[in-house]
């Protein structure tokens, strides 16, 4: 018995009956790769962005600032060269996130370090020693950074909530300090701002190789003390202005 074959399908014909089975319009819809959970992303991006600051270092260690370029830190990070300003908007403010990070470290450990028992002008200059060193492990790389971070101003920056976070604490030394009557009432911010700048007076005589690292910490401990009243270690403030009248 001979089966009658089945007409072809015309072009263009929609074939009438029951369709085979096949994945669902969801199933046909995702053809790329799975997504990559969003932990994950977030940890790529973090190695990428500590793989430029690496590289930063390195290039700067080998060329100084003049050749430091953002080719050539994606290059020696091992990504495209687009993917440094996924990152960071300029070299500049490479630069200071990698200060940023040093004087982050090192200001952990001053105050990780810092006694509860020292005078006001101690615990400064504590803090002051621990950057100071922080800088002398380095001084080559210590001057790449303060020459680049020096006058770029963001206001989102690392450098700009860093200093934020430092003044309040430097203010708020201060202002417990004359509480307390160990030194004459002085205006928090104008105590920091003081402070800050006898601080960074020392630190660039130090890194021109004027002052080493004992001369530094007597200068600023003699200028801190004339600052507050007192002529030596807890010899400022109220306590002093008594003993002097007594």
């Amino acid at each position: 018995m001979s089966r009658t074959p089945t007409p072809p399908v015309p072009t263009g014909a929609v074939p009438t009956g029951p369709l085979p089975p096949g994945p669902s319009v969801e199933g046909r819809v995702a053809t790329g790769p799975p997504e990559r959970p969003a932990g994950v992303r977030q940890q790529r991006k973090r190695q990428t962005r500590q793989a430029l600051l690496g590289a930063a270092r390195r290039v700067l260690e080998r060329r100084g600032m003049g050749g430091l370029t953002t080719r050539e830190v994606a290059a020696e990070a091992g990504v495209a060269a687009g993917t440094f300003f996924v990152h960071f908007p300029d070299l500049n403010t490479l630069v200071e996130t990698l200060l940023d990070e040093h004087v982050g470290q090192a200001l952990d450990r001053a105050l990780r370090t810092l006694s509860d028992d020292g005078d006001l002008v101690a615990r400064l200059v504590h803090v002051a020693a621990e950057l100071y060193a922080s800088y002398d492990r380095e001084p080559e790389l210590s001057r790449q950074y303060i020459s680049a971070s020096l006058f770029h101003h963001h206001p989102d920056g690392p450098a700009e909530r860093r200093m934020a976070e430092f003044r309040e604490w430097v203010s708020g030394e201060f202002a417990r300090a004359a509480e307390a009557g160990a030194v004459p009432p002085l205006d928090p911010l104008l105590g920091f701002t003081s402070y800050f700048s006898l601080y960074f007076g020392v630190l660039v005589a130090g890194l021109r190789g004027e002052l080493d690292r004992e001369a530094q910490l007597a200068v600023l401990d003699a200028a801190l003390r004339r600052l507050v009243g007192g002529g030596g270690p807890g010899g400022g403030g109220r306590a002093a202005r008594e003993g002097r009248t007594a």
